[in-house]
């Protein structure tokens, strides 16, 4: 398929592929107490294909370009996987009185960081008491 200044046509195509696990359980083993878990795991790839700027009209007029296109389909690389899991423990020492004991772990993988790697973990504990009436 030819253009202005005998350009074709190359389409830049992506392909992209992400799966989600979630899991989560809560427990209520008496009136006083209860436990909860949750669990959430994503994994996601993708990513442009190579691609190719012919443009052999135009080469044959115009002096080449100083900049090479080859590895610009790597830029935009997504590879990641992302690990949640959260544990809570409730307590009601009253029917209006409460506290909770929360618990998150985060773990985040970049396989392919193009600027920099964002990869990384986190625990967060928190500890909250609750009043109602």
């Amino acid at each position: 398929m030819g253009g202005q200044d005998g350009y074709s046509d190359d389409q830049v195509s992506y392909d992209e592929e992400s799966n989600s696990l979630l899991a989560g359980v809560k427990i209520h083993a008496s009136e006083k107490w209860g436990l909860g878990v949750n669990l959430g795991y994503t994994t996601a790839e993708g990513g442009i294909n190579p691609f190719d700027l012919p443009a052999d009209d135009y080469v044959a007029i115009t002096p080449p370009m100083s900049y090479d296109f080859s590895n610009t389909h790597t830029y935009s690389t997504i590879d990641i996987d992302r690990l949640n899991l959260d544990a809570m423990f409730k307590y009601k020492f009253t029917d209006s009185i409460w506290t909770r004991l929360w618990y998150s772990y985060i773990d985040y993988d970049d396989a392919d960081p193009y600027l920099y790697d964002t990869s990384g973990s986190v625990s967060l504990l928190t500890l909250t008491a609750g009043f109602s009436f």
